[in-house]
């Protein structure tokens, strides 16, 4: 008897469910075939290590011109305009969804604003944050961890970086868990796109004000920043800036949100980690990065086939959708050994977590700084007790995270 196999497949639509069983899965196309045609959702999923790096290396014709693509197509092509009209003018001008030279062009003038220096001028303030969110919730007998600590912290970093007030704070959540779902890059229905547009409009007339009170009164803030930044005669279009705040807002929050909590839910399990880390203050970059592999925020990023090639054997086809899984190349064996172990000795040179190539995370050092300054907080003052029976994961399936997460907190033992 002919035994026929399931067909092989990563269920980006049923994320949430699946939780960190998605990375299972992962494992089972990168050891079947690291390039994969998937039939249900008409896309590549790439998950191997050596090839997300050639496919994020720039030589090959695949484009970062995907959102526009992607996130309207629940809405019937001829509604758009009445539905959806200010996404479909926004997202072509946003710098994740440029190619070269016009990514290029406004990375350069993006660049100054997320320097070392700027960065290193945030930490004062980053262990005042961390201090403030954890002595909100001292004595409480049970916290949840995603909006009572974790955005407290990377929300207030990044409002302040753009000088805004802490009072936007709960509006940002609604703002990121609309713009998460809808630009997420899994499939979704046409309601979540349309909540994506009510929120972008929301975010719009926002900064508009911003904008406004900057040009009559620059400031050292990053509105101000991106309001003079030229290279030569050249600047950022209204559009241009606008899509940049959009992003620094949300993703320059999220996802250092993200690494904290499902960082935290996995400091949870393991004692000796914990243990680790406060013996070791001077390995925390790499600490932090073991976590940001282990965890796997950082799932997938999205490319259109330009033109028809072959790599590796496959035939790509103009327009196709390609995920570019960075938590796949990140437990290759082949790159690191014993690859579901959470390691602090592991060489992280080759981790993925920020993305190589030319759309490498251009706010990986303020990242870096309120991670470094958190993992070493948390753990000097609290022993973590886990009150979820299972991880409440997000739909989102480019930048992972939690809904929730329900924790008890132990003083630390000193």
């Amino acid at each position: 008897m002919q035994i026929v196999q399931k067909p092989f497949d990563l269920e980006i639509d049923r994320a949430a469910e699946l939780g960190n069983l998605l990375l299972d899965q992962a494992r089972v196309l990168r050891e079947h075939d690291p390039i994969h045609w998937s039939e249900k959702y008409q896309a590549w999923f790439v998950t191997g290590h050596e090839e997300c790096m050639e496919g994020f290396s720039g030589e090959l014709p695949l484009s970062t011109e995907r959102l526009k693509k992607l996130v309207v197509a629940p809405i019937p092509e001829e509604e758009r305009e009445a539905r959806i009209p200010y996404m479909i003018k926004t997202l072509p001008e946003w710098v994740i969804n440029l190619d070269a030279p016009v990514h290029t062009r406004l990375r350069k003038l993006m660049v100054k604003a997320f320097s070392r220096k700027n960065a290193e001028n945030e930490r004062l303030f980053v262990r005042q944050a961390i201090q403030d969110a954890f002595d909100r919730v001292e004595g409480k007998n049970e916290v949840e961890f995603v909006e009572d600590v974790a955005r407290r912290i990377s929300g207030r970093v990044i409002l302040r970086l753009l000088g805004l007030p802490d009072s936007l704070l709960p509006e940002l959540q609604g703002w990121s868990i609309a713009l998460n779902s809808a630009l997420g890059g899994q499939p979704v229905g046409p309601e979540v796109v349309e909540e994506g547009e009510r929120v972008l409009l929301q975010m719009r007339e926002l900064f508009l004000k911003e904008i406004k009170k900057r040009q009559e009164n620059p400031t050292e803030d990053f509105i101000s920043q991106l309001i003079t930044a030229r290279d030569e005669d050249d600047r950022m279009t209204d559009e241009e800036l606008l899509g940049t705040l959009y992003i620094v807002l949300i993703a320059g929050h999220d996802t250092t949100m993200n690494t904290m909590v499902l960082g935290v839910a996995t400091l949870a399990r393991f004692p000796d980690a914990r243990a680790f880390i406060r013996a070791n203050p001077d390995k925390i970059i790499d600490i932090v990065m073991e976590i940001s592999r282990y965890i796997a925020m950082s799932f997938s990023m999205l490319r259109t086939v330009k033109e028809d090639f072959i790599w590796r054997n496959h035939q790509m086809k103009e327009g196709q959708f390609v995920f570019l899984s960075m938590a796949a190349a990140n437990r290759d064996p082949k790159v690191f050994p014993n690859p579901d172990v959470l390691d602090f000795s592991r060489p992280q040179d080759k981790n993925m977590t920020f993305a190589p190539g030319m759309h490498h995370c251009i706010g990986h050092l303020l990242a870096k700084v309120q991670l470094t300054e958190f993992f070493p907080a948390f753990v000097a003052r609290y022993e973590p007790e886990m009150l979820d029976t299972k991880l409440n994961f997000g739909i989102s399936v480019g930048f992972r995270g939690l809904e929730s997460l329900h924790l008890r907190l132990h003083p630390a033992m000193q």
